[in-house]
C-alpha cells in the first residue's frame, strides 16, 4: 500500500496521546509505511525540519503548538508548503472546517475512525498530491462566520477537497442517526407491546379494580422513568444493593423457618450475583481510560504470587526479561487467570509460567495442573455470561488485552490443566536491558 508511484513514504503523527500515537503507528507500520512520532507541534515541527516527510497525520488539539498552527506554519514555508497535512480532530462543526481552510489543511479525520477508512483515505492524498502542490501563495480571501473573520488562502483543489470530505462526513453522520433513528423507533414498539399486554392483563382483573388502578400507575411511572433511567448513578445502584444484601441477612438472622431460610439464601446469592455485574459495569468503563503502560512481567507476576501463596508459580528465567505494553488493567488480568485456575481447576497445585518469541509475537503461556477445559468450550469461556459464576471474568480479560492488540486463548488439554496463551504483537513488547 505504501509503494506510491514506487517511492517510499514516510508519515509523520502528531500526537499527544502516546496510546493513540502508538496504536496508528501500529497501523501504519503494518500497511509498509515508514513511521515517526512526535508528541506535541512543536517536536513535530523540529521532526519535519530534520527531515521532511511524505505527509504528515496531526491531530488538532495538542500542547504547546495545536495541529492548525502547526499546519498553517508548514504551508507558510515554500520547503514545507507542499507537504500533505491532515487534521485529526474530535470536534466538526463549520468552524473547525474554516479553521482547516484558513490553515491550509489537505483533508480532516474525525475521531473516531475506523482503520480502513484512515488507510484508504491517505492513500487517496498521496495519489493526488501532485495535483494540490502549489508554489504560489493566494489572494486571503475573508470569510465572516459566527462572530468570527477567516482568511483563507488555500487553493481551489484543497477547498474542493475539504468540502467533499465534510459532506462525506455529514452524510455518514445521518446515517448514523438514522440508524439510531430506526433503533429508537424498535425501542418503542417494543414498549408499546409491553403497554398493550399490561392493559390485556388489567381486563382480566376486573374484580380488582383497586389492584387494577396500581398497576396502571406504576405503569405510567415506569414509562416516566424510562427516561430518567440513564441518569442513575453506579454509585447509588451499589448502595442499594448493599443495603438489600443487609436486610436479606437480617431476614436470615430472624426466620428459623428452614425452606425460608433456603428461600433467602438463594436470594443472597442472586443479590450478589447482581451487586457483581453492577461491578463489571465499573471495569467495562475503565478500559482504556488511563492509556496503556510498559509493565515488567516480573513485578506483575511477584504481586500475584503475594497474593496467591495457597500455589506454587513457577516462573521461567525468560519471562523476567520482559515488559510488555498494556493497559493498567493488567492486574486484573492476571488476577482472573490464577482466581480462574483456583475456582475452576480443581485440584491446582502449581502454576508455570514462560515466555518466547516466534515470529516477532511474544507468546506468555500461563499453564496449571488442574482439571483443564473440554474441547468444546476453548472459546466459549471466553463468552460474556458463560460460566458457574457471572461469566465476566474471562471476557473482561479478553477486552482489556485487545486494548493493545494482545489475543488470548486457551490451549491446554482436557485432565492436564489449563493453558492461557497470551499473544503480544512485536510493537507492545521488548526485552530488559
Amino acid at each position: 500500500m505504501a509503494d506510491i508511484q514506487n517511492e517510499t513514504v514516510s508519515i509523520l503523527i502528531a500526537e499527544d496521546s502516546k496510546t493513540q500515537a502508538e496504536i496508528l503507528r501500529h497501523l501504519l507500520d503494518k500497511a509498509g509505511y515508514i513511521v515517526r512520532v512526535a508528541y506535541n507541534g512543536r517536536q513535530a515541527l523540529e521532526e519535519i525540519q530534520r527531515e521532511l516527510p511524505t505527509l504528515v497525520l496531526t491531530d488538532v488539539m495538542m500542547p504547546e503548538m495545536n495541529g492548525y498552527e502547526l499546519c498553517k506554519t508548514l504551508k507558510a514555508d515554500p520547503v514545507t508548503r507542499n507537504i500533505p497535512v491532515i487534521l485529526v480532530t474530535q470536534l466538526f462543526d463549520p468552524r473547525d472546517v474554516l479553521s482547516g481552510l484558513e490553515c491550509g489543511a489537505d483533508n480532516f479525520i474525525i475521531k473516531p475512525y475506523e482503520a480502513a477508512y484512515l488507510l484508504d483515505r491517505i492513500k487517496v492524498i498521496l495519489a493526488n498530491r501532485t495535483i494540490n502542490q502549489d508554489d504560489s501563495v493566494e489572494p486571503g480571501v475573508s470569510v465572516f462566520f459566527s462572530g468570527s473573520t477567516h482568511v483563507i488562502t488555500s487553493n481551489r483543489q484543497k477547498i474542493l477537497n475539504i468540502l467533499l470530505s465534510t459532506y462525506e462526513i455529514a452524510i455518514s453522520k445521518n446515517n448514523e442517526l438514522n440508524e439510531a433513528k430506526d433503533r429508537l423507533a424498535s425501542v418503542n414498539d417494543q414498549l408499546s407491546d409491553a403497554n398493550n399486554e399490561l392493559l390485556r392483563i388489567n381486563d382480566d382483573l376486573k374484580n380488582e379494580i383497586s389492584e387494577r388502578k396500581r398497576v396502571e400507575l406504576s405503569l405510567s411511572q415506569a414509562n416516566k422513568k424510562l427516561g430518567l433511567l440513564s441518569s442513575i448513578t453506579r454509585h447509588d445502584m451499589k448502595n442499594t444493593m448493599m443495603a438489600l444484601l443487609s436486610y436479606n441477612e437480617l431476614a436470615k438472622m430472624d426466620s428459623p423457618d428452614p425452606h425460608f431460610q433456603e428461600y433467602l439464601e438463594r436470594e443472597g446469592q442472586l443479590l450478589s450475583r447482581l451487586s457483581a455485574q453492577i461491578e463489571f459495569t465499573r471495569l467495562y468503563e475503565e478500559l482504556g481510560v488511563k492509556g496503556a503502560v510498559w509493565i515488567q512481567l516480573e513485578d506483575l507476576i511477584h504481586k500475584m504470587s503475594v497474593s496467591f501463596t495457597q500455589i506454587a508459580v513457577i516462573v521461567e528465567p525468560d519471562v523476567n526479561q520482559y515488559e510488555i505494553f498494556v493497559d493498567p488493567l493488567i492486574e486484573k488480568v492476571f488476577y482472573n487467570l490464577f482466581d480462574n485456575a483456583l475456582r475452576h481447576g480443581e485440584h491446582v497445585t502449581t502454576i508455570h509460567i514462560s515466555a518466547c518469541e516466534k515470529e516477532g509475537i511474544l507468546e506468555l503461556k500461563i499453564a496449571d495442573d488442574g482439571a483443564g477445559v473440554a474441547d468444546g468450550d476453548k472459546e466459549q469461556i471466553f463468552g460474556r455470561g458463560y460460566g458457574k459464576n457471572t461469566g465476566l471474568g474471562l471476557f473482561l480479560v479478553r477486552e482489556i488485552l485487545s486494548i493493545t492488540d494482545i489475543s488470548i486463548i486457551e490451549n491446554g488439554k482436557q485432565g492436564e490443566g489449563a493453558c492461557f496463551v497470551l499473544s503480544v504483537p512485536k510493537v507492545h513488547f521488548r526485552k530488559l536491558s
